[in-house]
């Protein structure tokens, strides 16, 4: 059976020193919004006003989706993702994450792959969601959907 699933991104520039940013978006590793220009200029989280990247997809249940946020590799410094929402058939659902993989061109060194976790899990003042700063030029964040959790307990 099939859904619609909407996700809703919330980013901005990652520095005061970022110049032009633009935002890839992919659901199971397909391209659903490229070069996403993002001019929201970096600030503290209680203060800024990120963009908001919006698609939606048809998915079918028990397939394991990933999805991925990457930064272009023109971007001239890092953006910051703020914030992810979920929704399946226009119902919000509260997801959460504990790990995350950060995948590094290897211009920037060091190991491709580095698996990255949440440290305010159980903060309620995040409602357990934290943002991933520093996301660099050319490298991406991706989330398995299916090791989403629920952020709100007994739902």
């Amino acid at each position: 059976m099939s859904r619609q699933l909407k996700v809703i991104v919330k980013v901005s520039k990652g520095s005061p020193l970022t110049g032009k940013a633009w935002v890839n978006l992919y659901l199971g590793g397909l391209l659903q919004v490229e070069k996403f220009e993002v001019t929201a200029n970096f600030a503290h989280i209680s203060k800024v006003e990120p963009n908001q990247i919006e698609f939606t997809s048809e998915i079918i249940e028990d397939v394991h989706y990933t999805l991925g946020v990457n930064n272009a590799a023109e971007t001239i410094g890092p953006i910051q993702i703020y914030d992810i929402n979920f929704f399946i058939d226009d119902q919000p659902i509260a997801l959460n994450w504990q790990t995350a993989i950060k995948t590094k061109p290897l211009r920037f060194g060091g190991q491709p792959e580095v698996i990255i976790t949440n440290p305010h899990i159980s903060d309620p003042e995040f409602n357990g969601w934290v943002s991933v700063t520093d996301v660099s030029p050319g490298m991406t964040i991706t989330w398995s959907l299916a090791d989403l959790i629920n952020s709100i307990p007994n739902l």
